[in-house]
């Protein structure tokens, strides 16, 4: 039988669903005070001093570096989770919204992850679709000339994966957020190291600023290169809608059906071929 581990990445101490498979990690461990029950970021070869401009990546790291013997590791956050108990996925808005209080009274349970992942090569949130490509959607809510350093490093140290990259993000609306997966060691792995090869270097290059939101950098790139990563290896996926607790302020309103959200991605494919022309 196959070692599973699916860690939960949290920088705060909250109530978590229980499941054999789930390894709490606290993010940013070395900058913040130990959470009891967590294991902390910053034990082993680690760069949890860089959580305020890498995310949740400062838990990826750290499991990369340090987690062994485990053939199928995956990425949680600890308000986003993969629903799957959602009936018919397929059909589906990327993400829904609950409580908290439901959330937890409800056993979160897993399909049987070596059985899809013997027919799929990774497991990821459903993929969005933008009015615009993937890379203007980065420039309106970025700083576009970080993106062109991105680019930049990828041609230098990694021009194999340089069409994937223009084929994902330049001539594309359509891509998976959140830095979430459940994928082989193999793959979690290989995707590592190209990752972090490139992210140092732009750290090198692109210093983060001093903003609440643009300070994040590193960790918004990454939700974007886990698409290229993908097509480049043509992995099979597996895309499942996600599951968000929230502890306040939650209205059903906020959720959107399955219709809702076909109708929703068809308005953007059309406004996107029609800007392209």
């Amino acid at each position: 039988m196959k070692k599973i581990t699916i860690f939960i990445c949290s920088h705060k101490k909250v109530e978590l669903p229980q499941h054999e498979y789930f390894l709490p990690v606290q993010a940013g461990a070395a900058l913040h005070e130990k959470i009891q029950d967590y294991q902390p970021d910053d034990e082993g070869d680690n760069i949890s001093s860089k959580n305020p401009h890498f995310c949740e990546l400062t838990c990826h790291y750290w499991a990369w570096k340090n987690l062994k013997n485990v053939d199928i590791v995956g990425l949680n956050h600890y308000r986003r989770y993969f629903d799957f108990q959602h009936f018919c996925p397929s059909f589906s808005s990327d993400k829904h919204f609950t409580t908290t209080k439901d959330f937890l009274n409800n056993k979160y349970t897993f399909p049987d992850l070596e059985s899809i992942l013997k027919k799929y090569d990774i497991i990821l949130p459903i993929a969005r679709h933008w009015r615009v490509s993937n890379t203007q959607q980065y420039y309106d809510y970025h700083i576009a000339k970080d993106w062109e350093t991105l680019r930049s490093i990828i041609r230098e140290k990694t021009p194999e994966y340089l069409p994937a990259f223009e084929s994902t993000m330049d001539r594309s609306n359509v891509s998976v957020g959140y830095n979430m997966f459940i994928t082989h060691w193999k793959y979690f792995n290989e995707y590592s190291k190209w990752l972090f090869n490139i992210l140092f270097e732009v750290e090198k290059r692109v210093p983060p600023i001093d903003d609440p939101v643009q300070s994040r950098i590193y960790g918004y790139m990454s939700e974007r290169l886990i698409n290229v990563f993908c097509v480049h290896h043509h992995l099979r996926i597996k895309h499942i809608p996600l599951i968000m607790p929230l502890e306040e302020g939650f209205h059903k309103s906020q959720n959107i059906n399955g219709l809702h959200a076909i109708i929703r991605k068809t308005i953007n494919d059309i406004h996107y071929h029609l800007r392209k022309y």
